[in-house]
């Protein structure tokens, strides 16, 4: 059986790029967080019942809910989704700055260029 893959963030430090990429990864690291109580919550489950539900313990869920967690894992979010009557959806979608790229041509003289 395949292992689960972990989503962990890490801060590099450095420029502002890498600071602003930081800031989206605890922001979206906080929503997992998030998402994880209010679904609990939605199902009337305490974090013991979730936990009995998917074969852990009470902190491990606790750890999951805290923004502070790194580890992650595909196949926990997933059984955390079906024991709260959700689903879990994963999705990429490109940066809101992504740059378009343009199409190369051929031009005269087999030179190519951007149009």
């Amino acid at each position: 059986m395949p292992k689960s893959k972990t989503v962990a963030i890490q801060n590099d430090g450095g420029s502002r790029p890498d600071r602003n990429q930081f800031r989206r990864c605890q922001l979206a690291r906080l929503q997992i967080a998030t998402q994880i109580a209010a679904l609990r919550e939605r199902a009337g489950l305490s974090q013991a019942a979730l936990a009995d539900r998917i074969g852990t313990k009470q902190a491990g869920i606790a750890r999951m809910e805290r923004r502070d967690y790194q580890g992650y894992m595909v196949a926990t979010l997933a059984k955390i989704a079906a024991a709260a009557g959700g689903r879990l959806e994963v999705r990429l979608a490109p940066s809101v700055r992504a740059r378009r790229r343009q199409p190369i041509v051929q031009t005269q003289g087999n030179a190519r260029q951007r149009t």
